[in-house]
């Protein structure tokens, strides 16, 4: 560790660009970096992705002093501190499998599992508030991170499944305004925050670092829009303003799913793929497309009694088909690319992460059956029924995985202070 800081610092002196080699230097002990080659250059991969970019030396949120990432309000919890934004992922999967799970007739689930998220929801926002009073320079290293900042756009994704949960079980449609409005101002914030701090930004990683599938968010936040609007359109005889907004953001959302649809085609087939650099978040490519066909499937279930939403019916039912059917083509590409990953990677624990490929599956689930129901296309119908067979284990483990993270300090700890008293 000393030589690469040593050979950063002399790269620096001497005005070198990033061009060439790139080292990332691990902040702390506990880390143990694995030196790896490919793709031309020599990487140090722990499980901080810190990095060397241009000629600055970026280092991780640790929490401790005043620059950045750390926290003026002093030491705290250790968990708080790097608690992972994207934990609301975990609202948005259980949701989506609780409706669907619904959709599909198995009742005693899909309450169990609506009662499970609406208990997470408002504890998460409890955590993400106290760690903004406690470490709001580590929510803002967070925030303004190419790698950790989409991960925030989970909450608004969030609200879109808590508003498809509260139609489908017909409990507290009441809220749906007000969480259509809060979600509208939340989006705005988070997406305009994010994008012109990374685009201000100075020091910026390469595509190969920088991008990952946490940036579809920006698609499945923006469709979450389209469905909140199309949902509270459903229940108020479908205003035209409100009509116009669920189709401006179904359509924004698609140019934003094509703009990065572009750059992960880049970025997988022309740039080396190391097997731990296939995160579960890739698994998005899924449910952003699904979440787009969800809210194309509300905009064929919109009244057709005004010829505007009739037009508008008549455009939107045969892109909702391309829509499903690119979601579908994800599938089996990522089943095979996860295969390569297991099998070269090995067996590991859990990560927050995993919610992110348990969505997808309840997403397409859900848009599936609602398209097959609007488009009359029946032959369509067994296709949820299977696929969420699938999404129930899915999320099972990775449930079950989030707890023995969780208990696991509880136990092992007793343990290894008995054993470092016998050390001293």
């Amino acid at each position: 560790m000393k030589k690469a800081l040593a050979h950063a610092l002399k790269r620096r002196k001497a005005g070198a660009s990033d061009g060439g080699e790139k080292i990332s230097i691990p902040s702390s002990g506990d880390a143990k970096p694995s030196l790896t080659a490919y793709g031309g250059r020599r990487e140090y991969i722990a499980s901080n992705k810190n990095y060397i970019a241009g000629d600055r030396i970026e280092r991780p949120a640790t929490g401790q002093g005043r620059g950045r990432g750390g926290s003026t309000a002093g030491a705290g919890p250790h968990w708080l501190r790097v608690f992972f934004p994207g934990n609301f992922a975990i609202v948005m999967a259980t949701g989506i499998v609780a409706v669907a799970a619904r959709l599909i007739g198995r009742e005693a689930l899909a309450w169990s599992l609506f009662v499970l998220s609406l208990t997470a929801y408002p504890l998460l926002w409890a955590i993400l508030l106290a760690r903004i009073a406690r470490f709001p320079f580590a929510v803002l290293a967070d925030f303004t991170s190419h790698e950790r900042g989409p991960s925030f756009l989970t909450i608004v994704a969030a609200n879109g499944v808590l508003g498809s949960q509260f139609v489908v079980f017909n409990r507290l449609t009441f809220l749906l305004p007000a969480l259509f409005w809060f979600s509208l101002v939340l989006w705005a914030l988070l997406v305009y925050g994010f994008l012109t701090a990374v685009t201000v930004s100075v020091v910026k990683p390469d595509l190969a670092h920088g991008l990952n599938g946490s940036w579809l968010l920006l698609v499945v936040a923006t469709e979450s829009i389209a469905v909140l609007a199309c949902l509270l359109a459903l229940r108020t005889s479908a205003p035209p303003p409100l009509v116009f907004t669920a189709l401006s953001f179904y359509l924004l959302g698609v140019v934003l799913y094509l703009l990065l649809a572009a750059l992960i085609f880049l970025r997988w087939v022309f740039r080396p793929m190391h097997p731990a650099e296939m995160g579960a978040p890739w698994w998005i490519n899924v449910g952003a497309v699904a979440i787009a066909t969800l809210a194309g499937a509300q905009l064929i279930a919109l009244p057709g009694d005004d010829p505007n939403v009739l037009l508008l019916q008549h455009f939107v039912i045969p892109f909702t088909a391309l829509l499903w059917a690119t979601s579908t083509f994800w599938i089996p590409l990522l089943v095979i690319l996860f295969l390569w990953k297991e099998l070269r990677r090995g067996p590991h624990g859990y990560e927050p992460g995993l919610w992110s490929a348990v969505f997808p599956l309840g997403m397409y689930v859900a848009a599936t059956h609602d398209y097959a129901t609007e488009a009359h296309l029946q032959f369509l119908d067994f296709i949820p029924h299977v696929v969420f067979w699938v999404a129930l284990p899915a999320w099972a483990l990775t449930f079950v995985g989030l707890w023995i993270g969780l208990l696991r300090p509880l136990f092992f700890m007793p343990y290894r202070r008995v054993f470092q008293a016998r050390r001293r």
